[in-house]
Formats: C-alpha cells, sequence, structure tokens
C-alpha cells in the first residue's frame, strides 16, 4: 500500500517539486515527507513560514490519503500552525500522523524537524474525505 499511496501522491502534487519536497513514505501509520532550505523560498534569509506550512499540511494530507485511498482522496478544511524556531539551512522532515478517521472528516497532526532533530513547527489539520471516481485511484 505504502509504494501505491507515494506514486499517487507524487502524480498529483507537482506543488512539491516547486518546493522541493519528496514523499519519503506514507502508509496507515504516517507520513514521512522531507525538504530542504532554499534561499529562494525565504523572507529575509528565513524559510518562509508558508513553505513550513505547505510541509505540514502535506504530512497531515499523506497521512489521512493512506487511511482512504483508494476509496477516497483527502483535503484539508482547516489547518492550524505553530512556529517554533526559525529555519535559516539544513534538511526539513515532516512526520504526519491520522489520529482519528470518521466518515466523513480525518483528523491529523504533524510534526517538522531540523537535521539536528530539534522541532521548528507542528501543526494539526482536518480533512474531508472525497470518493475517488472508478478508475482516477491509479498512478
Amino acid at each position: 500500500m505504502d509504494e501505491q499511496v507515494r506514486a499517487f501522491m507524487t502524480a498529483r502534487v507537482p506543488f512539491w517539486r516547486t518546493l522541493g519536497f519528496s514523499l519519503v513514505s506514507a502508509s496507515e501509520e504516517g507520513a514521512i515527507l522531507e525538504g530542504e532550505y532554499r534561499r529562494e523560498l525565504s523572507q529575509n534569509d528565513v524559510l518562509h513560514g508558508g513553505v513550513l506550512a505547505s510541509l505540514i499540511d502535506s504530512a497531515c494530507a499523506c497521512a489521512a490519503i493512506a487511511r482512504t485511498y483508494p476509496d477516497a482522496y483527502a483535503t484539508t478544511i482547516n489547518l492550524q500552525i505553530s512556529y517554533v524556531r526559525a529555519v535559516t539551512s539544513g534538511r526539513l522532515r515532516a512526520e504526519g500522523t491520522c489520529v482519528s478517521a470518521g466518515r466523513r472528516v480525518l483528523f491529523c497532526e504533524a510534526r517538522v524537524f531540523n537535521e539536528d532533530g530539534a522541532l521548528v513547527g507542528s501543526g494539526s489539520s482536518q480533512l474531508l474525505r472525497v470518493p475517488l471516481p472508478a478508475g482516477r485511484s491509479g498512478a
């Protein structure tokens, strides 16, 4: 299942290439995405908060979709972000989990760590389950 979800998500979110994100794994246990600080994604030489929010949102979404795939997709309907420390260099690792999967809404959390293992941000999201039309689940 992990490889199917990875292929599905990577093919359908070209935005990740722009930000330099890669989906390392996605399963019912959770999702891991990685990225790296790049100056063109910064503001005043600090990673832009929107990039970190996108990493958190994506980790939550992948964790949710790993719970619903291949029957349904999930789209964010609410996102809360906490910024813990500035990112000025290095690699980032986002770890997302789906803490509750209801019939219509999934509740997820994600934490992002720098390459030293320090927490740089966290967030939670609620995602709406969206059924996939027949034949749309293949990567």
